[in-house]
């Protein structure tokens, strides 16, 4: 069931890459591939500190959990900041919904499979993976170049409406 679960997580996000075009591909991979380094790192230094550890599908990939790292959250990035760019705000909730499910929900589920363990706890974790996603959409921002569209669109789209 473990390794279902894993292949899942590792081919389906790559096959819902299918659905988008090539633009917006182009447009958010550089920061689906700056997550990927940041989950690299902070997957390293969970290894090391021992914050948790994760069932692999291959030998190698017990310091950064390949599904996760190089698959969903990979993937996941595009298709949240094709959705919410330019919405600060619903960005955030988003994060803060997805993180926490898979804080609070899912990761419970994975200790219970025998997928995971660790120490850290699951607030400092969850604290993590928002400040993660405030970088990760600080990075889109300066990727586009405009600061002001990336951080104001909401603002300057209420005053047009008046």
């Amino acid at each position: 069931m473990n390794q279902i679960i894993l292949w899942s997580l590792l081919i389906v996000p790559w096959l819902s890459i299918l659905f988008l075009d090539k633009s917006t591909l182009r447009r958010y991979l550089p920061a689906a591939l700056f997550v990927t380094v940041i989950n690299t790192l902070v997957y390293q230094a969970a290894y090391h500190y021992n914050w948790w550890r994760e069932s692999g599908l291959f030998g190698w990939d017990r310091v950064a959990n390949v599904p996760w790292v190089y698959s969903a959250y990979l993937v996941a990035t595009i298709w949240i900041l094709r959705f919410t760019y330019q919405k600060f705000w619903v960005y955030l909730t988003v994060n803060l919904v997805l993180d926490g499910l898979y804080v609070f929900v899912w990761y419970p589920v994975q200790r219970r499979l025998g997928m995971a363990t660790g120490d850290l706890p699951a607030l400092t974790t969850y604290a993590m993976m928002i400040a993660v996603a405030i970088l990760v959409y600080l990075y889109q921002v300066w990727q586009e170049g405009d600061p002001v569209e990336g951080l104001n669109w909401e603002i300057r789209n209420r005053e047009k409406a008046r």
